[in-house]
């Protein structure tokens, strides 16, 4: 079954088309999850909140954009509104406002850390960190689009996603110490 065929079977709720759709994506969406989510359990609840999301909105796919991108977008926003309500999101700090524009990226100090390894650590920032370091560092998303869509300033968004990678920076740093 290709991709077109799942997608149309999904739309006419054909059992065996989502069962398809959920073994071709499961594992990359799942991944995305854990990424947004602190625990294991948080990321199985926006999972399995996301795939019934998907088999409920079917229709309201278009075909012009990648589908993945579609699913994707559907994953991030559930696991955004599952830490909306959280009271340590809706607040975020502007203390840090005075970083330098152009924060210096070294790739090179995550090479010698697993896959595993950032993943853990990056399940262990706080809720608002993790979310806009994920928004940034991970979806390519920019400062302008993050602080829209979380309706904070650039400023903020700026902060958190500095303070995110410095945290991060530090829990690695730990892991192998």
């Amino acid at each position: 079954m290709d991709l077109d065929n799942i997608i149309e079977g999904c739309k006419k709720g054909n059992p065996k088309a989502q069962k398809a759709l959920y073994d071709m994506f499961s594992q990359k969406l799942f991944g995305v999850c854990l990424r947004y989510c602190r625990c294991r359990e948080d990321a199985q609840d926006v999972f399995q909140d996301s795939f019934v999301k998907v088999f409920n909105s079917m229709d309201k796919y278009k075909p012009f954009g990648s589908f993945e991108a579609w699913l994707r977008k559907i994953f991030i926003n559930q696991a955004l509104n599952f830490y909306r309500y959280d009271k340590s999101f809706s607040h975020i700090s502007t203390d840090d406002i005075d970083i330098p524009s152009e924060v210096i990226n070294n790739d090179s100090f995550y090479d010698e850390f697993s896959s595993k390894m950032i993943l853990d650590s990056i399940q262990e920032l706080p809720n608002r960190q993790r979310i806009i370091f994920n928004m940034i560092e991970i979806e390519g998303n920019s400062y302008d689009e993050v602080a829209s869509f979380l309706e904070v300033s650039k400023e903020c968004v700026r902060s958190q996603n500095f303070k995110a990678k410095q945290k991060l920076k530090t829990l690695l740093t730990d892991r192998i110490t």
